[in-house]
Parts: C-alpha cells; structure tokens; sequence
C-alpha cells in the first residue's frame, strides 16, 4: 500500500499494513492527512469560536495537496485530517466539544463496537450536506455535553450520534475516508486493525472504479 503522508509526521501510517511511504503524491494508493490544529473558520465560511487554534498557513498547504489528487486516489484524515476533509466536502465544524480530549470511549456502527482514542475538541458537522455525498460508518453516543460553533445544532448530534468514522463519496472529487480518533497511537488494537482494513478495501474496490 503506497502512502503520501501530507506534511512530515509520516507516524501517522505506522498501523496500516504493507506499507511503503512514498514522496510523490503522484504514486500514492492514499494521501494520509494527518492530526494537529484547528481547520480555521475561514476556509469553510464560519465565525471563530474563542478557543480556536488554527495555522491557516498549514491550512493552504494541504488544501493545495488535496487539489493535487486524482479521483482513483483515497485520501484517509485522522482527528484534525478527518476534520480537513470534511470541510473540503462542504461540511461544517463543532468548534468546539467536551470530554473528547484524552479520553477512550467506544464507537459502534449498530452491529459492531469498538473502543477507540480521542484527543480533540473539535468535530466533523455533516448533517447539513446531503445524505448521498457522505455516510458515517460508525459513531459515538452521549460522549460530549455540549457543542458550539457557527452554524451548528446540538440537538441534531445528540439524535443522530457524534461522526467517529464517516467516509464522503462526492461525485467528481476523491472518496475520503476519515477517523476522529488515532487508530496509529493503538496499532495492535482490533480498532486500528479494522481500519486498516477499511483503507484496503477503499483502494482496492471503491477507488479503482473512479480511476
């Protein structure tokens, strides 16, 4: 599996399996984007809760990587990636959240549940797009205690679940699959082991038919 790390932390791919890091982004299967600040408010539209913490430099760079890619590629974002990459769809932000930062907690997709990592006060707001561009694969309940941030609804999120894995499948642009957690700080953990199976299957199946 041939994978463009964005940026330098290329740790953030220790747990997919049969890796190769590449430096071309033009040869990768997955362009990683990886964890870090905030997604400033202003690449996606928004007013600027208080506790933003946000590099709108870092944020052209990877905005610029992922115009760079092709529709067969997969680009896969982690905690701050996912948040990326979701903005890039036209999705909004929860600015700001409890209880997700340094605690574990489980996910479930209905049928399967699993305990992943968190470190993160932001979160992908999706409700808004619609339903055929994006689909969360697996979700938390009742985690966080409040949501702020321009243009969000608490109450949407707690009926429908916080996003801890979705993937967006937007017609014309790369599918993008993200996680809110950090499945490469768990590696031998059954979470990062299904994700990485995910990533496979992405590539292998869904990203081959765009090419």
């Amino acid at each position: 599996m041939k994978v463009y790390v964005v940026g330098y932390a290329t740790g953030y791919a220790r747990f997919i399996s049969d890796l190769e890091l590449v430096n071309n982004i033009e040869e990768a299967d997955v362009v990683l984007f990886t964890g870090g600040c905030d997604v400033d408010p202003s690449t996606y539209g928004k007013k600027r809760h208080h506790s933003v913490y946000s590099d709108l430099r870092r944020d052209k760079q990877e905005i610029d990587a992922f115009k760079r890619m092709r529709k067969d590629q997969l680009a896969y974002g982690t905690c701050r990636g996912f948040q990326l990459l979701g903005v890039l769809n036209g999705a909004n932000l929860v600015q700001d959240c409890n209880n997700h930062c340094g605690s574990r907690h489980q996910i479930t997709n209905g049928e399967e549940t699993y305990m992943i990592n968190s470190i993160h006060h932001q979160m992908v707001y999706p409700y808004d797009l619609p339903e055929e561009d994006y689909t969360i694969l697996f979700k938390s309940n009742g985690i966080g205690s409040y949501y702020e941030g321009d243009g969000i609804d608490p109450n949407v999120i707690m009926e429908k679940g916080e996003p801890e894995i979705a993937v967006f499948h937007k017609k014309d642009m790369p599918i993008c699959l993200g996680v809110q957690g950090h499945p490469e700080m768990m590696p031998d953990s059954p979470v990062a082991k299904m994700i990485d199976k995910l990533i496979h299957e992405y590539v292998a199946e869904k990203c081959h038919n765009r090419g």
